[in-house]
């Protein structure tokens, strides 16, 4: 397999078509000035091969490959290039000989593949050339990047290569594939585990729900037994109860009525006798309201008075407090001067201004002088510690002068000494120091991983958090739809009891009928006839009033009926006997727009069924007002009428029209309807509450999980922080060894110098000489100047205590003449307070004196007036007296008539109460009764009334009414029931298999799966191995070609996961060591530019050895090199290139000289490259 030849097209710098053919083998080299389009060649073939990285072909984007254009010629709108490959060995997978790939890109960013002129994915590229030595990202194309990225610290870059030449990257890209898969399909196993484990939940619910309902079924079977006995027991005795009741109201009613017409015959003779004793009553009750009159204005002016009076005590209570206060505040008065004249005194005896003026300037001179001896003794104390420091410097120099001799012997020996004991110590904490390097590389790998599983954690836990929140979020919606549930059932709960309400009013005189008179009527026609819902409106407005009538059976019910209803005003009332039917119409009308008679939609008892049919058969239902019309005009010979959807037309030419209000057929349809969505409602609600409960189950469900993870979380944070306090705790020690480290370097060179400085110094004599002299002469100064300081301390501290004594003198009398003049200003301030003070309560209580008078001049005047007004009283309340024996003569027995009025009343009143109470008590027990009937009935279907049929239980009262509590209790405690649940638990039960089933199959492909990347890693790993280690031996060969008798070392070294455990040996990095030609072995760091290329070509190589690519480019990969290792290059690859294509962008001279065939790259126009094949001498001029 060869490149032969490269098609360009558009592509970058090269507008025109372009065809570059390759020899078969050897060296093929391309040269040219910078910036002319050299490189663009190899970018054409890594681009047709399929690079993805815009980077890589040094653009910003993959659109920017077109030719742009220049100022002479226009942009490209399309980018092409194609590689021939000649596959005459079948290298590739391809049928042909000759395979093409070509590549195009559209300035929309469109673009497409072909091999061999056939449309085709990337995918099929990568496929075609898998394992080939061909591709974007070999070792097939190399150039100073990759020589840096060959020998970088990123293994993954070396890796690949060797990969590509073990041929294992098809087997980890069908390996990736197949985790992939696996993901997917343990993706899939953990959506039906979860569907599993809801299926098997809601099993188990079935399970439990038919057990409810064999529960209930038994329940409820008691319960009915029980109840319903209780029921028609407590029926039978209320209806005995209203009887009863019924009885006792008519009495009472009698009761009154006599009661009312004594009352009223009594009450004539009262107005009859009040006409005559009318003038003397009238005398009567002026003089009493005279009376009243009076006693009120006696009243008024006692009242008066007594206000007076306490008005008085008020003030004189006041002058006596003013007089106190004014005593007191006279007697503070007083006091204060006192204390004023004190003050006054001690201020003159304290002295006056220019006696403190003199005492201050006196002070302020001793300061001056103070301040002056302070200076002299502080330049002392400046002069004795120099010559203090001077003194102990003689003294130091010449004692050590001395001693030196004497101590050079005895510190040599303890330095050797120390020299050996901590050259130990230095090696020991070098040991310490590495040892704990080695900890704190674990523990940051430790950290490292802890870091990875809480980035994982934190994943899983948004991720669970977002579940939970859309749980939530369902849950919310769920519970939505079940309060929206539960209105609708209030709603048509609500619905269906005002249409019941309604239904259930008829007329006064009707309801009167069925509540006095049940057991005479037959109740509400209304209520005994049926109607089909389309054709109910036409019903009711056939029947119109009729439709509140009362059926009655016989005449007799209608004589006691018609009886009953005189003497109450209730109404009227509309009766229908039953037993007197009018001749039902036999006669049959068709035709067009006939719908039929109406009497066909409309079912009723037997018992009203003749005489409802008498009416309604006369009625026909047609389909327009006009078709009524007609027939009408028609038939005027018979009394028939015709009802069509908004008008009822008759023979005799009446016609009525007009909406009616919903009537009682309508209402009874309406809430049959309502009955029915109330049911579906109740349903409904049902469900939604079984499934709130499960989504309820995975809010809990997802909340655990994500306690577990915040558990994990924390847990590994914990261990973080553990692995943080040991890295503070390692790096300390690092630390504290370095310190260490330093501190015993650095004693060690100390001590070694000071050995030699004592083997080295040796002073002579005089210097000691001169040193004692120095330490007399300086003695001698201290101390004279130690006898002058001292005397001259003793003045200052005698100066400074008189000093201190003047200015406590001035202080005290500053402050105790300060003190007195703001006492002084305070007392005058009270003072005038104080006077103030009295001058207004002296005021006050003159004031007082004069309202004291004036209040006693009104209380004088005031007891003349009630003497006055108390003799008047008197004279009114005689005459009064005298008034009423006349009036009480006259009255004679109207008192008594009275008495015996109010009497009657009275006894009214109270059997009143007595028959509202009976009513009351016959209304709550025909309430009782109708709700125990609707219960009864709501509840079992079951007619009170009727209740032969009913096999009634024994029971005690008490005992049944605990027992269907309890029972009650029971079937309530087992909440919603649903009796078709068997059903529906099969049904579950088959699911559940499915689902199992599912999940089996699911669980064999992922041990299939595991099985295929198991034996998929042995392969790769053993190629992989094997690959290796001649790549091992090849390189060590090419190195020490390049580099005489150099050495290599290439390692695979493993790596551990989080839990410590080595990972796969694929994923191990590669370490390369080189010792370049008389150097030591050492990492790639260290190596020149030239080295570097030299090494990153050898193991190129060495790959090449091991699978030999059918090209390679080299761009500039010589630039680093000198002329000697250019010569060595070259040879290399003279060498390999009878096997391999060698593509050289170069602008070495010696490596144009070597090449076979030069391809010159130039820019006649400017930004347009073009080709050009050169002889070998005429290569130079294209280098620069």
């Amino acid at each position: 397999m060869q490149i032969t030849k490269l098609k360009i097209f558009g592509f970058k710098s090269f507008a025109q078509r372009t065809e570059v053919n390759f020899p078969t083998k050897g060296l093929t080299a391309v040269v040219g000035p910078n910036g002319c389009g050299k490189s663009n060649i190899t970018d054409a073939i890594r681009w047709v091969l399929g690079e993805q990285k815009a980077a890589a072909l040094r653009m910003g984007k993959m659109q920017d490959v077109i030719f742009s254009g220049t100022e002479e010629r226009a942009a490209m709108s399309l980018a092409e290039v194609s590689i021939v490959i000649d596959n005459s060995d079948g290298t590739l997978n391809s049928e042909y000989s000759e395979v093409i790939v070509t590549r195009r890109v559209h300035r929309d960013g469109s673009g497409e593949y072909l091999i061999n002129n056939q449309e085709c994915r990337l995918r099929d590229v990568h496929a075609l050339l898998f394992d080939s030595g061909l591709g974007s990202s070999t070792y097939s194309q190399m150039n100073a990047d990759m020589i840096k990225a060959v020998l970088s610290d990123k293994a993954d870059d070396r890796r690949v290569l060797f990969e590509e030449a073990a041929g294992v990257s098809k087997y980890k890209q069908q390996r990736k594939e197949t985790r992939r898969q696996l993901e997917r399909v343990q993706m899939d196993m953990d959506r039906v585990e979860d569907n599993l484990r809801s299926v098997r939940r809601s099993v188990r619910q079935y399970e439990t729900q038919a057990e409810k309902v064999n529960e209930f079924k038994r329940l409820s079977k008691r319960l009915r037994e029980l109840d319903l006995s209780v029921s028609v027991d407590k029926y039978e005795d209320m209806k005995e109860g209203l009887s009863t009741l019924d009885t006792t109201t008519k009495r009472m009613n009698h009761e009154v009525e006599s009661a009312k017409t004594n009352a009223t015959v009594l009450q004539a003779k009262i107005d009859e006798k009040k006409l005559l004793i009318a003038e003397d009553e009238t005398a009567y009750r002026d003089l009493e309201r005279d009376v009243q009159k009076a006693t009120i204005e006696l009243n008024d002016l006692n009242n008066n008075i007594g206000r007076i009076r306490d008005v008085v005590s008020s003030l004189e209570s006041a002058n006596d407090r003013a007089q106190e206060e004014i005593s007191r505040n006279q007697s503070k008065v007083e006091e204060l001067t006192v204390e004023r004249g004190r003050l006054e005194e001690e201020n003159a005896a304290l002295g006056s201004d220019n006696e403190m003026d003199e005492l201050n300037a006196l002070l302020e001179r001793e300061r001056e002088t103070l301040q002056v001896m302070r200076d002299k003794l502080d330049d002392l104390r400046q002069q004795s510690r120099e010559l203090s420091n001077q003194r102990l410097q003689a003294t130091n120099k010449a004692n050590s002068l001395k001693s030196r001799f004497e101590r050079m012997d005895a510190e040599a020996a303890l330095l050797q000494g120390n020299l050996t004991r901590w050259q130990g110590e230095l090696e020991n904490l070098n040991n310490q120091k590495n040892s704990a390097q080695d900890i704190i590389r674990d523990i940051q790998e430790n950290m490292d991983r802890a870091d990875e599983d809480i980035e994982r954690l934190t994943e899983q836990k948004s991720t669970r958090e977002e579940r939970l929140e859309a749980g939530k979020a369902d849950l919310q919606e769920a519970q939505k739809k079940l309060q929206n549930l539960r209105n609708e059932e209030a709603r048509l709960q609500s619905r269906i009891d005002v249409l019941q309400s309604v239904a259930n009013e008829g007329t006064d005189a009707s309801r009167w009928l069925m509540e006095n008179k049940a057991d005479v009527v037959g109740g509400l026609l209304s209520e005994r006839i049926e109607a089909a819902p389309e054709y109910a409106s036409q019903v009711e407005a056939a029947l119109g009033d009729l439709m509140d009538a009362v059926v009655v059976a016989n005449d007799s019910a209608v004589v006691d009926v018609v009886n009953s209803m005189k003497g109450y005003n209730v109404g009227k009332a509309l009766l229908a006997l039953a037993s007197d039917s009018a001749p039902a119409y036999t006669g049959t009308i068709s035709g067009e727009g006939v719908v039929g008679c109406l009497n066909d939609f409309v079912k009723a008892d037997p018992e009203i069924g003749p005489w409802l049919s008498g009416i309604l058969s006369r009625y026909f239902v047609v389909d327009s007002l006009q078709t009524a019309l007609n027939f009408a005009r028609s038939m005027r010979d018979e009394d028939l009428c015709f009802v069509a959807p908004d008008a009822i037309v008759r023979t005799s030419g009446l016609v009525s029209s007009g909406a009616a209000t919903s009537g009682a057929l309508s209402r009874k349809n309406e809430i049959a309807e309502a009955l029915e969505l109330l049911e579906n409602a109740q349903s409904e609600a049902s469900q939604m509450e079984d499934e709130v409960a499960r989504i309820q189950e995975l809010v809990d469900e997802d909340s655990q999980m994500l306690a577990s993870l915040a558990d994990e979380i924390r847990e590994k944070q914990d261990m973080k922080r553990g692995g943080t306090a040991g890295l503070s705790i390692q790096n300390n020690t690092v630390q504290n060894c370095d310190r260490r480290i330093a501190q015993l370097e650095n004693d060690i060179r100390n001590a070694e110098s000071k050995i030699q400085a004592a083997e080295e110094s040796k002073n002579s004599d005089a210097e000691l000489q001169e040193a004692s002299a120095t330490m007399e002469r300086v003695e001698a100064e201290y101390s004279r100047v130690n006898d002058e300081l001292t005397e001259q301390d003793t003045m200052y501290r005698e100066k400074e205590e008189d000093v201190r004594e003047l200015e406590r003198s001035a202080n005290d009398k500053n402050a105790r003449l300060a003190q007195n003049e703001n006492r002084l200003k305070s007392i005058a301030d009270q003072i005038g307070y104080l006077e103030n003070s009295i001058r207004n309560r002296s005021e006050e209580m003159e004031k007082n004196i004069i309202a004291i008078e004036k209040n006693n001049e009104d209380g004088r005047e005031l007891e003349i007036q009630i003497q006055s007004k108390d003799s008047a009283l008197r004279d009114l309340e005689g005459q009064r007296d005298l008034a009423k024996e006349k009036f009480d003569l006259v009255s004679g027995d109207l008192e008594e008539w009275r008495s015996e009025v109010n009497r009657l009343r009275d006894d009214m009143i109270e059997k009143m109460k007595e028959l509202n109470d009976v009513g009351r008590r016959q209304e709550a027990l025909q309430a009782n009764l109708d709700r125990l009937v609707e219960r009864v009935t709501n509840e079992y279907n079951f007619d009170l009334s009727n209740p032969e049929d009913f096999e009634r239980v024994e029971y005690s009262q008490p005992e049944a009414d605990r027992e269907i509590r309890e029972l009650r209790g029971k079937i309530k405690e087992l909440g919603p029931i649903n009796v078709n649940v068997m059903e529906d638990y099969e049904d579950e039960k088959k699911r559940l298999e499915e689902v199992e089933k599912q999940f089996d199959d699911l669980d064999r492909a992922r041990a299939s799966l595991d099985r295929t990347i198991t034996k998929l890693d042995d392969i790769a790993r053993k190629r992989y191995l094997d690959t290796f280690a001649r790549i091992q031996k090849n390189f060590q060969f090419v190195f020490s070609k390049l580099f005489l008798n150099g050495e290599t070392k290439m390692s695979l070294i493993e790596k551990v996961d989080e839990m410590g455990k080595p990972m796969d040996i694929l994923d191990a990095d590669i370490e390369i060591n080189v010792r370049p030609t008389g150097k030591k072995m050492r990492g790639i760091k260290a190596l020149s530019g030239g080295e570097h290329a030299l090494t990153a070509t050898a193991l190129l190589f060495a790959i090449y050895m091991e699978k030999p690519s059918p090209y390679c480019v080299l761009d500039e990969v010589d630039g680093p090199l000198d002329d000697a290792n250019v010569g060595r290059f070259m040879a290399l690859l003279r060498e390999f290139s009878k096997q391999t294509l060698f593509i050289v962008v170069t602008h070495n001279k010696r490596t144009m000289a070597e090449a076979d065939m030069l391809y010159g790259v130039t820019q006649e126009i400017k930004g347009i490259s073009r080709i050009a094949s050169v002889q070998l001498a005429d290569a130079t001029k294209f280098a620069i």
